[in-house]
């Protein structure tokens, strides 16, 4: 008898523990899970966040690295058309520099081929002047001295109408020869018309001459000498060859 009242003692006790700890394990265990359930998707709720905003940053990653490459090609393109246009401005201005330099050197060139012309000139006019003074004969110089002379006196003497703005009163006249009176006084006759008024002409002897006259007329000068009508000459034969 004992010893199924001590059994059924157990059975309840154990009935009873069971329950309480069903009860007390049960709500424990519910709430665990609910929180762990709750847990759960609160995390899988920050993961389909974060890999949102992953997709959105690596969205924008590529649309910052396609605008910046865009951005670099422009100014790549930008670079490369101001390079090819100094490059094209540089070339420009040194062909303009080279072209100039040409010029430069052409025009120096052209007036040392004038100036060495015109030197040359001016020393074969004096050696052909001096020759021609050394061969001529005295009347045969005479001769030309006075054509010359006269030449240029009837030259003077077709000059369209008188000159009163000439001021100078002293007519010049360099001569290798003196005038004889007649020229003299045609001399004054002309330049008295000439100039509306009397003048003075005054002789002055220059054997440099060779032949012919200087007239000086303040500063207007009329050359009828041998040495003027030589450097005619020979600038008459330079221009015929060069055609």
């Amino acid at each position: 008898m004992l010893l199924w009242q001590l059994i059924l003692i157990q059975v309840i006790t154990f009935v009873v523990l069971a329950f309480l700890l069903h009860q007390f394990l049960y709500r424990q265990v519910t709430r665990s899970l609910g929180r762990l359930q709750q847990l759960y998707q609160e995390n899988r709720e920050r993961e389909e966040e974060l890999k949102r905003k992953r997709e959105e940053t690596e969205r924008e990653l590529r649309t910052t690295m396609a605008r910046h490459q865009e951005e670099i090609g422009r100014l790549r393109a930008e670079a490369e058309a101001t390079a090819r246009k100094m490059q094209e401005e540089l070339l420009a201005q040194a062909k303009e520099e080279g072209r100039r330099i040409v010029a430069d050197a052409e025009a120096k060139r052209e007036r040392m081929r004038v100036s060495l012309v015109s030197e040359m000139e001016e020393k074969a006019v004096g050696l052909a002047s001096d020759i021609l003074g050394r061969v001529f004969t005295a009347p045969v110089a005479q001769s030309i001295h006075a054509h010359l002379i006269d030449e240029l006196i009837e030259e003077i003497g077709k000059s369209d109408g008188p000159r009163p703005e000439l001021e100078t009163e002293t007519v010049e006249v360099a001569v290798p020869f003196p005038l004889t009176q007649t020229q003299r006084e045609r001399l004054n006759t002309i330049f008295s018309s000439n100039m509306a008024r009397s003048v003075d002409v005054k002789e002055i002897i220059d054997g440099e001459i060779v032949a012919g006259m200087v007239v000086r007329l303040g500063n207007v000068v009329l050359d009828g000498s041998l040495k003027t009508k030589v450097k005619g000459m020979l600038a008459y034969v330079r221009e015929s060859l060069s055609r």
